[in-house]
């Protein structure tokens, strides 16, 4: 197991989806402030009374929201292109073949994923901080410790986010549907659907007192700051579930 992570970890830092990736997400952050601080100053060249909106970067926030979510979007494209690689090339026979389950190949993926996500967010950060220190001042807040535990939260949320994908690429061996909630998933466009099914819901059960979106994972995910004991729960529950679909059903499969 511990050669099979070390050869998709090396093989994730070699792609070329995963470099290409996170140049952009690194590149977006950078350029975030310089446009905003753009945009800020052709408005007050049009309108009268617009507030100056330098101010300063709290470094407590940047660590809760570490990927926008045009670069969340990037990295889950990236880690789908890599959940994808060995099926999509052909070599997932050869692979598969060398070790005593199947599966431990999809398991494998799921934790190379880790380092994955870390690597996008930090990235991210520092593009932020880089394009941002010429622009605002960089204040280190007495609320870098909550900080820290959104940014925690966030990256298992992610990983629960992966876990789906895993399902979507590895297991049913469909880049297509992975690509397409890779987008789904990064921008936050499954919102309207988790309204639609709590919209059916209250008519089944007038009663309901909860919402759909509040136990989902990538709703979790985009909130500034998401419940501690529930984005713990969510994200644990929804690794573990599709990881262990992942894993059974490929365990199951013929390696075409």
């Amino acid at each position: 197991m511990a050669n099979l992570y070390r050869m998709d970890l090396y093989r994730m830092q070699k792609a070329s989806s995963f470099r290409i990736c996170l140049i952009l997400a690194f590149v977006f952050s950078l350029i975030s402030t310089p446009l905003a601080e753009l945009m800020t100053l052709l408005v007050k060249l049009i309108a009268t009374e617009i507030p100056d909106s330098a101010g300063s970067l709290r470094v407590s926030e940047l660590l809760a929201t570490p990927l926008s979510a045009l670069n969340t979007m990037l990295a889950l494209i990236s880690v789908c292109g890599f959940f994808y690689a060995d099926v999509e090339h052909g070599y997932i026979k050869n692979i598969a073949g060398q070790v005593p389950r199947k599966g431990l190949t999809v398991l494998s993926k799921f934790l190379v994923s880790l380092p994955h996500n870390l690597i996008f967010m930090l990235v991210s950060i520092v593009g932020e901080l880089l394009g941002t220190v010429f622009f605002r001042r960089i204040v280190f807040d007495a609320a870098l410790w909550d900080g820290l535990r959104v940014f925690v939260l966030k990256f298992l949320l992610l990983e629960g986010l992966c876990a789906i994908l895993l399902l979507f690429t590895a297991a049913l061996q469909s880049k297509a549907l992975g690509t397409v909630f890779s987008v789904l998933f990064g921008l936050g466009l499954l919102g309207l659907i988790y309204l639609g099914i709590d919209a059916g819901l209250d008519r089944l059960f007038p009663k309901k007192d909860f919402l759909v979106s509040d136990y989902m994972p990538d709703q979790l995910y985009a909130e500034t700051k998401p419940d501690t004991l529930a984005a713990l729960i969510v994200s644990a529950v929804t690794i573990l579930l599709f990881l262990w679909l992942s894993v059974r059903i490929f365990d199951r499969k013929d390696v075409k």
